[in-house]
């Protein structure tokens, strides 16, 4: 797993020793990345379910101005914080130990990019979305960015945010949304 672009390209990330963590490959990491290449630079990145932090590196490398990341785990966040100091990247980030839900409850903040990739069999997405819709913490113009099994496809309220994109790469799939 490295860093693909940007200041701190072909950096090597370390991931957490245990499989809790997949971490998203590098091509469907590229390909996200080449969907959304024009509203990286300056925006305000939110890496929900941060993992390895990976996502959220890959948009501060490539000119993003701050990352929040959450993850429940502090061995996780212990992993984004090594990241980030093999990337040069702290200084424009901030990690966060929380449950998703407490975080989206109480996160006064709302951001241009929101990175999400909760585990696949929890149903944690949709519950993502409607507290981010509920919270208003996608910004005008601003994308989500899901990662699921695709196993069945999921399909967001859309309700609540519109698909711009969606595309399936083996058995992930990935949607990108903004607001309604």
């Amino acid at each position: 797993m490295r860093v693909i672009s940007g200041s701190a390209r072909g950096k090597k990330l370390v991931s957490p020793p245990d499989d809790r963590v997949r971490p998203t490959l590098d091509r469907v990491k590229e390909s996200i990345f080449n969907m959304i290449a024009f509203s990286v630079p300056e925006a305000n990145v939110l890496d929900l379910f941060a993992g390895s932090g990976a996502l959220g590196i890959e948009a501060l490398s490539r000119g993003a101005s701050s990352a929040v990341f959450v993850d429940k785990s502090e061995d996780s966040l212990s992993v984004v914080r090594e990241n980030l100091k093999i990337t040069s990247l702290s200084g424009r980030a901030e990690c966060i130990n929380s449950e998703f839900d407490d975080f989206l409850k109480s996160c006064t903040k709302s951001f241009d990019l929101i990175f999400l990739d909760p585990p696949y069999a929890d149903g944690l997405l949709d519950k993502s979305l409607q507290l981010i819709f509920k919270n208003r913490l996608l910004k005008d113009g601003g994308y989500i960015i899901c990662e699921s099994d695709g196993k069945p496809e999921f399909v967001p309220d859309e309700t609540l945010f519109c698909v711009h994109r969606l595309k399936h790469y083996g058995r992930v799939q990935i949607l990108l949304l903004t607001n309604v």
